[in-house]
């Protein structure tokens, strides 16, 4: 017999947390799981993308985080956020693919323009398009540390900290590295300041 969800309306809403969606999945509702793996599918699958570049690996990665996530859930202290601990686990993932089989680059856009190509002067767009397709490059070239320091920092947001406790390093660690990252990007992309 499945176990029935405890939670009246699991919905991707803020009004359940995350923490007592941990506690109700360990206990054994399905229903709660499934919403974190709605809640924080979305911004993991981004972040591998990132980091890899190859769409087989990306799924494949976000995959198994949950799957780790769900065999560790009773584990799970609560030191730091669910969603911390999820790019912790995602992290190690991407780590442990690029070890297994090195992301051949693909013609893949990875960072797309937030306008309306239609709305825009042609060459903006033109402009804008290379800028992205340079960042790719530029991003690409960097340590695997570095890169994931700048795209948690500079595009998913998250404090040092948590960037920290998601990558294994200190506050201080992921700073350097995600100063190394600044400085190496602003050098490749000198062109469009």
């Amino acid at each position: 017999m499945t176990p029935r969800s405890s939670l009246p309306s699991l919905s991707l809403s803020s009004e359940v947390s995350d923490r007592v969606l941990v506690d109700a999945a360990v206990a054994g509702d399905r229903t709660a799981f499934e919403t974190l793996v709605l809640r924080h599918g979305p911004v993991l699958h981004r972040y591998a993308r990132r980091m890899l570049r190859d769409e087989g690996a990306v799924h494949e990665v976000v995959q198994d985080t949950f799957v780790a996530a769900w065999r560790q859930l009773s584990s799970f202290r609560g030191d730091s956020a669910v969603r911390t601990w999820l790019f912790a686990i995602c992290s190690r993932k991407v780590i442990d693919s690029t070890r297994v089989k090195h992301a051949q680059p693909v013609d893949d856009k990875l960072l797309q323009p937030l306008a309306d190509p239609r709305a825009v002067d042609p060459f903006e767009f033109a402009s804008n398009a290379q800028f992205v397709e340079a960042l790719e490059a530029a991003l690409a070239e960097l340590p695997l540390r570095q890169r994931a320091s700048w795209v948690l920092r500079e595009i998913e947001g998250h404090t040092f900290p948590e960037i920290g406790a998601a990558l294994g390093l200190s506050p201080d660690a992921v700073r350097g590295q995600h100063r190394r990252a600044r400085a190496m990007l602003s050098q490749r992309l000198m062109r469009w300041r």
